[in-house]
């Protein structure tokens, strides 16, 4: 059994998966409530699946690039679970997880070159290409950059540029079959993927 969780947008989510099958997902889709509704949310994909996080394989924690505020409030809580119940962590990329979840909603005769994209303020954008097929495969490094660029980019490419929505689940399962490349061997020292440096703001007002 696998605990996806993702906190990178503003998605608050959890999900169960068990050998490619999802048992249980909870999502919330509001700002500035990841502190205080994880655990909640994780307790009801927990219970609503009539399974205790002591016996978990692994915790499968969305790592970023995406909000610095949720990234850390969703990797803290991985690893306080991870801890407490003696189990293993997987840091899994979030843009992986969006190509992920691009690769389960598309049909046979569907793109499979596909640009997955986080909004990061500014008009700017976290990015990576990836290939889609029996498995989405990255064919770029994780960047930032304007919008309008990385949709010229995509154009050129004949990549997809529509985004699914961002889910545990697709953390979870992802996860799953690449644990050997996703778990983290000390993951006191696991920290969030920024791609850039937090920068202060002052409110208008």
């Amino acid at each position: 059994m696998i605990l996806g969780i993702e906190t990178a947008t503003e998605v608050c989510s959890a999900a169960l998966v068990h050998q490619g099958t999802v048992l249980g997902e909870r999502s919330l889709y509001e700002k500035n409530i990841h502190s205080e509704r994880l655990l909640m949310i994780i307790d009801e994909v927990l219970i609503g699946a009539s399974f205790s996080a002591k016996n978990l394989d692994a915790i499968a924690v969305s790592i970023g690039p995406g909000s610095f505020t949720g990234l850390r409030i969703g990797l803290s809580i991985a690893k306080g679970l991870a801890l407490a119940c003696d189990t293993p962590l997987l840091a899994v990329p979030t843009l992986d997880g969006i190509a992920e979840s691009y690769r389960l909603s598309i049909k046979k005769d569907q793109a499979k070159f596909f640009c997955a994209m986080i909004d990061a303020k500014r008009d700017e954008a976290f990015y990576a290409f990836y290939a889609v097929e029996n498995e989405s495969r990255r064919e770029s490094e994780f960047s930032i950059a304007l919008k309008e660029i990385i949709l010229q980019d995509a154009h050129i490419r004949h990549a997809v540029t529509e985004q699914p929505k961002i889910s545990a689940a697709s953390i979870a399962l992802l996860g799953e079959h690449r644990q050997k490349e996703f778990i983290v061997s000390d993951f006191s020292h696991c920290e969030p993927l920024y791609l850039r440096d937090f920068v202060v703001t002052t409110p208008k007002k």
